[in-house]
């Protein structure tokens, strides 16, 4: 198997996976990804996902891949263009663990481990903090791959 890879820019290794993952083919491309692993050089590989389809498969080379990154040191991010990509990563809870990122640019910054700036920044002064603290009435949002499901049900409350 042959993965387009190419160097964004010194620090950065680019690799693209077109394929969709599956038993026939999983071990071929975590060999070929994990080749294309610098030993020095760029500190950080970003895989640029371009299919839609994302099955539990890729998901493990992609984990086998960023622990195999991290032991050489290496930086791992995941460019994921698609949504349902996006929403699969999300959804398994390897958003934040994979440093997913729509866009090329994005994932250059997550593998440099920055944030994603906040939508609104109106509320912010030059230290990063907030002008005002939150009410104390109103309960923060619970954040995470899980804030949804992490609340406890009670059956006929909504």
């Amino acid at each position: 198997m042959f993965l387009l890879s190419y160097h964004l820019d010194a620090a950065h290794l680019v690799v693209e996976l077109g394929d969709v993952v599956d038993l026939d083919n999983e071990a071929e491309i975590e060999r070929e990804i994990v080749r294309l692993l610098p030993c020095c050089g760029p500190r950080a590989v970003i895989v640029d996902i371009r299919t839609p389809l994302l099955t539990p498969r890729a998901l493990g080379v992609l984990l086998r891949v960023r622990g195999q990154a991290e032991e050489r040191g290496i930086s791992m991010a995941v460019v994921a263009g698609y949504d349902k990509a996006r929403e699969i990563l999300s959804a398994a809870g390897l958003h934040r663990v994979l440093r997913v990122a729509a866009t090329l640019p994005g994932a250059e910054l997550r593998s440099r481990g920055c944030r994603p700036e906040p939508e609104t920044s109106r509320n912010t002064k030059a230290g990063g903090r907030r002008s005002t603290p939150p009410s104390a009435g109103t309960s923060p949002r619970p954040l995470g791959p899980y804030a949804d499901t992490s609340r406890p049900r009670i059956p006929g409350e909504h």
